[in-house]
């Protein structure tokens, strides 16, 4: 499948050929890119971040095997999360339990929490209520199976496009379509 993102970003191939040219400060560097997005997203699927961090690990280590071989046919990030929600899918099959809470914030966001900004949002009322709404979708993020969970993150968390959620869980775009909508129905009941 050909993304047409593809096309728009190709620094990440430029940077595999000069890896596979024998730089390694090149794959160093789309690991600098791309370890950060992937980790939050693997952390939001398992809700474990030694996990999502090992995930990661063993994802960049397949690509780094694989390099010779790929070609820009999807965005490197596309193949990575792939092989990255393969190995999370696996790793949950292995370990046959999951966390209740789905977190709703990146690892980013979660290191800085003590810091909070200047303005009306940091308000101990508008923390509580944000608290308490992240508390409320965590909640039935966590009721919603597997598969409908898995491409409302890729959609709403990490901004991913249909074709690329297609292409990481192995769907058709027309089952990613049906899926989201069910997630955000089933979601959006349970709000209420």
């Amino acid at each position: 499948m050909r993304d047409e993102n593809a096309e728009n970003n190709p620094e990440d191939f430029d940077l595999l050929a000069e890896f596979n040219a024998g730089s390694e400060d090149a794959f160093t560097r789309i690991v600098e890119k791309h370890s950060g997005p992937l980790i939050n997203f693997l952390y939001r699927y398992t809700r474990n971040q030694s996990a999502s961090e090992d995930i990661a690990q063993e994802a960049f280590l397949r690509v780094y095997k694989a390099a010779p071989g790929l070609k820009p046919d999807a965005k490197l990030s596309t193949i990575l999360y792939k092989i990255a929600y393969n190995l999370a899918v696996d790793q949950a099959r292995k370990d046959k339990s999951r966390a209740a809470r789905v977190p709703t914030e990146n690892l980013d966001a979660a290191e800085g929490a003590g810091e909070p900004s200047a303005g009306p949002e940091t308000a101990p009322e508008a923390i509580m209520e944000k608290s308490r709404r992240d508390a409320e979708i965590a909640a039935g993020l966590a009721e919603l199976p597997a598969n409908q969970q898995l491409v409302l993150i890729l959609k709403a968390y990490e901004g991913r496009s249909y074709a690329e959620i297609a292409e990481i869980t192995g769907l058709s775009v027309s089952a990613v379509d049906s899926l989201l909508f069910r997630a955000r129905q089933t979601l959006a009941k349970k709000l209420k």
